[in-house]
């Protein structure tokens, strides 16, 4: 099977850079504005000097110097060795100047005329492109998430998992950086303060018990898991795959690893979810 290379082109503030990060998420090598005599043979390079390079994308718009001819050269020129696919974005001319000036960004082609000009001109220049287009996006109205799960569904399909990464962690020790969603487990019974129990984790059935035999930790679980089933799937609705849940209690080694570890097993009966755990500080306490 020849390499997959995407081409990513259209009308400036269509959403080019927004398609490109997201075929990056899912380990493609992305390559933004290069000149294009340099593409074929960097493309070719990388793949020979490590096979595992299967899946480029790039993206090419109207800064290119005589951009109908010299990307049509490149088209021809990548079909020789990979499987070439060429994708078209563009948005209404409202659409794509609300978002110029929401961004104050000025138009590649804008020069001394107005927006309106420039995209009429890129539009001309874009001809050739559009005709060698494989799929056309209009991205009016669709935010960022929105296009970013359009690709994750075009090139991983709708069945893929979710990944949940599950941390524990001690407030003492500061709050881990990729955490997407924190709960504070801190006001619930701590058995540090049973001498008995303090030298156990989280993991041992003595501290499942303890916590358990607690209204308030049960309730408090169930209102979690409450709050999950209702809402994961919305966390996931802008196009992620992986979603990061801390828990932190005060040391990091009893409440949170006991939650961490009820929610795991709770987890792992969603199919659609791959879960994975961490006890970061569980070793510190």
């Amino acid at each position: 099977m020849k390499p997959r290379v995407v081409i990513i082109t259209g009308v400036s503030g269509s959403g080019k850079t927004t398609y490109l990060k997201a075929l990056e998420d899912i380990g493609y090598y992305c390559m933004d504005n290069l000149p294009i005599d340099f593409i074929p043979r960097l493309i070719s390079h990388l793949h020979k000097k490590n096979p595992s390079y299967d899946k480029f994308a790039l993206v090419i718009d109207v800064r290119e110097e005589n951009f109908a001819q010299r990307f049509s050269w490149l088209v021809d020129q990548l079909r020789k060795n990979f499987d070439v696919e060429v994708i078209f974005l563009d948005a209404s001319d409202e659409e794509i100047i609300r978002r110029f000036k929401l961004l104050r960004r000025k138009h590649p082609l804008q020069d001394t005329g107005s927006l309106e000009e420039a995209l009429r001109e890129e539009r001309e220049i874009l001809a050739a492109a559009r005709n060698l287009a494989k799929e056309f996006i209009d991205t009016t109205g669709l935010s960022m998430g929105g296009l970013r799960r359009k690709v994750m569904e075009k090139y991983q399909g709708t069945d893929t998992l979710y990944r949940i990464n599950l941390v524990s962690f001690g407030f003492v020790y500061g709050i881990p950086a990729e955490t997407d969603l924190l709960f504070d487990v801190r006001a619930l019974p701590n058995p540090f303060w049973v001498a008995e129990l303090r030298e156990f984790s989280g993991t041992d059935q003595r501290i499942r018990e303890f916590l358990l035999s607690h209204k308030e930790v049960i309730k408090y679980m169930e209102a979690m898991k409450n709050f999950l089933e209702e809402t994961l799937d919305m966390f996931f609705l802008d196009g992620r795959r992986e979603l990061t849940i801390s828990v932190g209690c005060t040391g990091g080694k009893h409440r949170s690893v006991f939650f961490v570890e009820e929610l795991y097993n709770w987890l792992k009966g969603f199919e659609k979810f791959q879960v994975q755990k961490t006890h970061r500080d569980v070793r510190k306490g």
